[in-house]
């Protein structure tokens, strides 16, 4: 008889582990099905023991353990898979059975039976001296694409394997189309589209086929294993996509270079422009490199710039005009010749700029340069009141409200937000008979009504569609003209990585846009502006790093965000507890950049740690500070743990 520890892999509120008996011992990695309340789950099996040499904690146990339903068999998850899942349990401060159930679809784990299981493992042993090469090559897209053609060739002449992560589905078709010429019968594609029988069907047949194969896949598809394959590919490094906002809020890149790690693989990091951090890295000597890294942008041909501070539309209340006049021209031009156009806004609430009704100054950060935003924060004098300031998205300077504008010296300033339904508003007084489209997580509800609605608007001769961020995940086909309505809103954004998301942006934007592409603005000055009209973007990553490091952000430390939400009376004594778990660690306690939601306060607190404490599980004795860990993990679930945030509001 034999005491049985499993971790559930199945979705469902579990615990780290679960115990049972069988009368067989079952390895180590099996795959077996136990009973759980009223229900059978799967679950795979980390721990067996004689029953006789635990009886005594059987006996002192204030439950009975029950058997084990069915052994599925031997699991089809490779040894490295399941410890870089136990390590980034460790890193997300969750377990290794979230991170399973987080990091394999759930048509697998509920047809496990149907699964063939991998081959043979490579032992440590075999693989103990093979010194792993990191690299990163940050190139344009074409030039990516060229290299991994030769890469793959190259690969499959050695008899080795390819495996190339994706951060969406988008990606993968356009690289899939690229890469798959001449080797189609070797080149399989997994994404969180693919039917239940034609995902367990390709998943058997890459186990199964001989020849060396191509895979291009997301995040959730790393587990498939084969011991060929000899190159991991981590594209489009910079895709926000890669990083979950659930819990455990798993950033799949880690994963994908811890996996890369415990495989001794060689590891490719390939962008366009790569984030500050990695590239930091690669000055640090962490990461070699294909190629010297290209710090230029594809130059936008056909770019207008409209300068929108002199554009007011009604002089006597001061209000001030959404769409610039030779914007409203090109786009009528457009329409005419029936092409489309595409509006890129921030959505409704976010990224308010602060202007001069007096003179249209844009009001600017004096640390940073960076439009500063009005803010409705807790009156430290009176709790139960609100008092208004202005602050930076940046760097997190805060103003009171009585400065007057640097440029006139008026007090006459106020918040001006352009979001999505502001635009569509005015679009449909300037064009009232033209379909317009709107694209945002307001408007569109779920993946299949995004998909139905870009779908409707390409079949469009002359349409508008006004849209945030989501559009690029969806939009396939290039359009007429494109505008981004309000550059200073861009720089607004509440993040840290303001500087990087605009980039990629204007550069998507670019992309799309077959015509003009128009950029708004108040601040045509704008030094950010200017290098990326310019394409120059090593200057840009330059003021970054410098400005990182001025702010104690990645890649200089490692933060934690850790998020509350509920009554104003329980988000009082949350803070209270924060500070009493936590002070030993300085952290920053305040109220989230939406304060408010579904009716429930929201508290933000930030904890900026050396990163040397807190470390991605890439080495064999990676560190994870042992103290502030245990405190976290004394928050209630009620407190919700994000280690690597991309935004601190």
């Amino acid at each position: 008889m034999f005491i049985i520890t499993v971790i559930p892999i199945e979705k469902g509120p579990f615990g780290e582990s679960l115990t049972y008996f069988y009368p067989k011992d079952i390895p180590i990695g099996y795959i077996v099905s136990a009973p759980l309340r009223s229900r059978n789950i799967n679950a795979i099996v980390v721990g067996n023991e004689e029953i006789l040499n635990a009886k005594t904690d059987i006996k002192n146990a204030d439950f009975t353990l029950k058997k084990i339903t069915k052994v599925i068999g031997e699991s089809p998850f490779s040894s490295d898979f399941f410890l870089t899942c136990e390590k980034m349990g460790i890193y997300t401060t969750s377990n290794t059975g979230s991170i399973i159930r987080n990091m394999i679809p759930v048509d697998i784990l509920e047809n496990l039976e149907e699964i063939k299981r991998k081959e043979k493992i490579i032992s440590e042993e075999e693989i103990k001296d093979i010194k792993q090469e990191k690299l990163i090559f940050q190139s344009p897209k074409e030039d990516r694409i060229a290299f991994y053609k030769t890469l793959i060739r190259e690969a499959f002449a050695k008899k080795e394997s390819v495996f190339i992560c994706m951060p969406t589905k988008y990606d993968i078709e356009i690289f899939e189309s690229e890469l798959k010429k001449g080797i189609e019968q070797y080149v399989f594609s997994f994404h969180s589209d693919i039917k239940k029988k034609k995902l367990i069907n390709d998943f058997n047949k890459c186990i199964s086929i001989d020849h060396p194969i191509l895979i291009i896949g997301t995040g959730k598809f790393l587990f498939i294993d084969r011991n060929d394959i000899k190159t991991m590919i981590l594209e489009h490094e910079s895709s926000e996509s890669y990083k979950q906002f659930i819990r455990p809020y798993l950033d799949i890149r880690g994963f994908v270079e811890s996996l890369s790690f415990h495989k001794k693989t060689k590891l490719i990091i390939g962008d366009e422009i790569l984030r500050p951090e990695t590239l930091w890295r690669h000055e640090e000597k962490e990461f070699g490199e294909i190629s010297s890294p290209i710090f230029r942008l594809p130059e936008i041909e056909n770019r207008i710039l409209v300068d929108m501070k002199e554009e007011i539309i009604d002089k006597t209340n001061k209000k001030f005009a959404v769409l610039g006049e030779e914007t409203i021209k090109t786009i009528e031009k457009a329409l005419t010749s029936q092409k489309s156009v595409f509006l890129f806004s921030v959505r409704k609430g976010l990224a308010p700029i602060t202007i001069c009704y007096d003179c249209g100054n844009t009001l600017l950060c004096p640390s940073c340069d960076t439009p500063i935003v009005l803010y409705n924060v807790k009156n430290k004098e009176n709790k139960d009141s609100k008092m208004r300031i202005f602050m930076c998205n940046k760097c997190g300077k805060k103003e009171k409200t009585e400065i007057r504008c640097p440029k006139c010296n008026s007090w006459n300033l106020t918040p001006l937000g352009i979001g999505t339904e502001r635009v569509e508003e005015e679009i449909k007084n300037l064009f009232p008979k033209i379909n317009i489209y709107l694209f945002d997580k307001e408007s569109v509800n779920g993946d299949k009504e995004a998909k139905e609605k870009i779908e409707k608007f390409k079949k469009e001769k002359s349409a508008i569609l006004i849209g945030t961020e989501l559009v690029f995940s969806y939009l396939d086909k290039k359009i007429g003209d494109s505008v981004v309505v309000s550059f200073d809103g861009l720089m607004s954004i509440p993040s840290f990585n303001m500087t990087q998301k605009i980039i990629h942006i204007i550069e998507k934007l670019n992309n799309i846009t077959e015509n003009n592409l128009i950029i708004q603005t108040r601040n045509s000055d704008n030094p950010l502006l200017k290098q990326i009209l310019a394409g120059n973007v090593l200057p840009l990553y330059r003021q970054e790093i410098k400005e990182r490091k001025d702010y104690n952000y990645p890649p200089f430390k490692r933060l934690i965000k850790i998020t509350f939400q509920g009554t104003k009376q329980e988000n009082e004594k949350a803070r209270s507890f924060l500070n009493n778990i936590l002070g030993g660690y300085d952290p920053q306690i305040f109220s989230a950049f939406i304060g408010k939601q579904k009716g429930e306060y929201v508290t933000n607190t930030i904890i900026r740690i050396e990163p040397k404490l807190w470390q991605i599980p890439n080495t064999k004795n990676n560190i994870i500070s042992i103290h502030l860990r245990d405190s976290l993990l004394k928050l209630p679930p009620s407190f919700s743990i994000n280690i690597d945030p991309e935004d601190l509001l």
